[in-house]
């Protein structure tokens, strides 16, 4: 009897031995198996940051003729730096590819030569290694985790944003701003009632017949009436959207209904301050003129330009200048405004 005592306790203690390691094994599983879930992530929103920020520089570089060295500076600079992917325990590779085929690789990035003409995308694959918690009690004492990140740039199609202003140009003024670099916009009138009866308007002025004021989407709801960009319930029009831009979508091919301007108290003006105070640079709508069915016409958005903007207060005058290969929030959508060199640059899943 003693001696079959002895037996089923020692039975008992290596159950209870395996039952432990059991156990041991599942909480490390599932400790570190969330562990790995959360650097999955983070890896992953690493990869989609510097890939963004990669391509951005892509397109800066293929102007200048300038070498890759510029692409992996930024997305070593993004990784270690912004996202803390340790470099010693990390690896990654930077490839070329087409907005056309995001899949498929054109050539790696190298630092000591020149992107490829047809490359308008960065992708980005990246492993990281980390420690375990628990599992190094099973002989486990790492993981690694991946991520693969492709971006791509193309013409704006849809922007949202502060950038965007609700002054629309004429796709015959657009032609003048590539022409000529700037166009002074007479938002008042003020150049062309300074000339004598004969004398022809400068080539470089736009006159009303050639840009309009328009709205930009939705208005946030209790907007109200009160003055001031500052004002949460700033004018519910023109003011507004120089004040804030929008969070409604503007997007190639829809309407831009015209607004009367309200110069009388110079709101509209602090308004037009206020935008290039904050923000120099804008997204410039383009219109063609379009029959709206009942003898009249609409104006509907075509594509975008870039200007970096100065006003003359006193005369009401808007100055634009060119800016090309600007880079915008927003989505790509056909190929209009890639003829004036406004572009988007998306993640592609």
């Amino acid at each position: 009897m003693l001696t079959r005592r002895r037996r089923s306790e020692g039975q008992a203690l290596v159950l209870v031995s395996l039952a432990f390691v059991f156990l041991v094994a599942c909480a490390g599983l599932s400790l570190d198996g969330a562990n790995a879930f959360g650097q999955s992530r983070r890896v992953s929103n690493a990869a989609d940051a510097a890939s963004l920020a990669a391509t951005r520089v892509l397109l800066s570089i293929q102007r200048s003729g300038q070498p890759g060295l510029a692409i992996s500076n930024t997305i070593r600079e993004f990784l270690v730096n912004d996202n803390s992917i340790d470099a010693n325990r990390s690896t990654w590779q930077a490839s070329y590819v087409s907005r056309d085929a995001p899949d498929t690789i054109i050539a790696p990035v190298s630092n000591g030569t020149v992107p490829p003409a047809n490359a308008s995308g960065i992708r980005v694959d990246l492993r990281f290694t980390f420690d375990t918690l628990f599992m190094r009690v099973l002989g486990q004492d790492t993981l690694t985790v991946g991520a693969m990140s492709t971006s791509v740039y193309g013409p704006l199609g849809s922007t949202t944003g502060a950038d965007i202003i609700p002054l629309g140009l004429s796709v015959s003024a657009s032609n003048t701003l590539q022409g000529n670099g700037s166009i002074r916009v007479d938002l008042k009138g003020t150049i062309v009632r300074a000339l004598n009866v004969n004398d022809p308007i400068p080539p470089d002025v736009i006159t009303d017949a050639n840009f309009a004021h328009v709205a930009l989407g939705a208005l946030p709801s209790g907007h109200g009436n009160a003055n001031g960009c500052y004002n949460p319930n700033v004018d519910g029009n023109l003011t507004y959207w120089w004040c804030n831009g929008t969070q409604s979508p503007v997007q190639i091919g829809q309407d831009l209904p015209r607004i009367a301007p309200n110069w009388g108290q110079g709101d509209l003006n602090s308004a037009i301050i206020h935008h290039i105070q904050h923000q120099a640079t804008a997204i410039v709508p383009v219109y063609s003129q379009v029959p709206d069915g009942l003898g009249g016409v609409t104006l509907q958005l075509a594509y975008f330009m870039g200007a970096d903007l100065s006003y003359t207060n006193g005369r009401g005058v808007l100055t634009m200048t060119l800016r090309n290969d600007y880079i915008a929030s927003g989505a790509m959508i056909g190929q209009g405004s890639a003829v004036t060199g406004v572009w988007a640059v998306n993640l592609k899943r």
